[in-house]
C-alpha cells in the first residue's frame, strides 16, 4: 500500500523530533546535574566562609604539637598528672583526665593563642569559659560576639567566677599578646602566674596603664570581669625541671 506523500512527510518529521529529544535529553540531564554540582559547592563556600573569613589562619594546630604547648605552660611537678584539652573540629575535648586537679589548655581568646594551666577552682570556672570558647569559634561566631556571649553567660549564671583564691601557670616563654589596648602592639609575654581577682580593677591597687605588662609590676589582666587575674611574672627558671 502506498502512502501518501503528505502523510510520510509528516511521519518523517516526528520521527526526527522525536530522535531530537532522545538525543537532547541526555544532555539537558548532564547540564542539570552540572548546575546543581555548581549550587553545592557555591553553597558548601558559603558555608566555609562563614567559619573562616579568607585569610583568616585556622584555629586548628597539630594535634601532639597543642598537647606538648599545653602541657609545659604548668610546672614540670604538675604536667605529668594534669588534664589535657585540645581543640577539634567542633570545639575542646579532653584527651588526657587530671590526676592531682589541674588542667592545661592552649585558650583561643580574640585571635590569640595562650598555654595554661588551671588549677582545680579554675577548671570548674573560668576554664569553662574558655571551653565554651573554643566551642563558639568553631562554629564560626566573631571573636567580639564570642565575647559577648560569654558575658551574658556569667549573667545567665552559666559561668561563674572562681569562688576563693587560686592559680593559673602560664610558664611559657614564647607567648606574644597582641595588646589591643596599645594600638595592636605585640608584646612579649614572659612566663608568669594569674591568681584569681573577680572584677578587680587595676585602679583598685594603684595600677597606671603604663605600667600594664611592665614585668616589675603586678597587673590586672581582664580588669573589672569576672576572669578578671592578679598577674606576677615569675621567669623562665620556673618552668624548667
Amino acid at each position: 500500500m502506498q502512502v501518501p506523500g503528505s502523510f510520510s512527510s509528516h511521519g518523517s518529521q516526528i520521527a526526527h523530533a522525536a530522535n531530537s529529544s532522545l538525543v537532547e535529553r541526555p544532555r539537558m540531564v548532564r547540564n542539570l546535574i552540572n548546575l546543581t554540582a555548581l549550587v553545592l559547592l557555591a553553597l558548601a563556600g558559603v558555608r566555609v566562609s562563614a567559619q573562616a573569613p579568607p585569610g583568616t589562619p585556622s584555629p586548628l594546630m597539630d594535634r601532639d604539637k597543642e598537647f606538648q604547648m599545653a602541657v609545659v605552660s604548668a610546672p614540670p611537678e604538675i604536667r605529668e598528672g594534669a588534664g589535657v584539652y585540645v581543640l577539634e573540629e567542633h570545639g575542646f575535648i579532653k584527651v588526657r583526665d587530671s590526676q592531682n586537679g589541674f588542667n592545661c589548655i592552649v585558650e583561643r581568646r580574640a585571635r590569640h593563642l595562650s598555654a595554661m594551666c588551671y588549677d582545680a577552682e579554675g577548671s570548674t570556672s573560668t576554664l569553662q569559659a574558655t571551653l565554651m570558647r573554643g566551642g563558639l569559634l568553631m562554629k564560626g561566631t566573631d571573636p567580639f560576639e564570642i565575647e559577648k556571649k560569654i558575658d551574658e553567660a556569667y549573667r545567665d549564671g552559666h559561668l561563674h567566677a572562681p569562688q576563693k583564691t587560686g592559680i593559673v601557670y602560664m610558664l611559657s616563654t614564647d607567648e606574644n599578646w597582641h595588646d589591643q589596648s596599645s594600638g595592636g602592639a605585640t608584646v612579649h609575654v614572659v612566663p608568669h602566674i594569674m591568681v584569681y581577682a573577680p572584677y578587680l580593677k587595676n585602679s583598685d591597687i594603684a595600677v597606671a596603664k603604663e605600667q600594664i605588662f611592665k614585668t616589675n609590676r603586678v597587673w590586672i589582666q581582664y580588669e573589672g570581669r569576672p576572669d578578671a587575674y592578679l598577674i606576677f611574672s615569675v621567669g623562665g627558671t620556673w618552668g624548667q625541671p
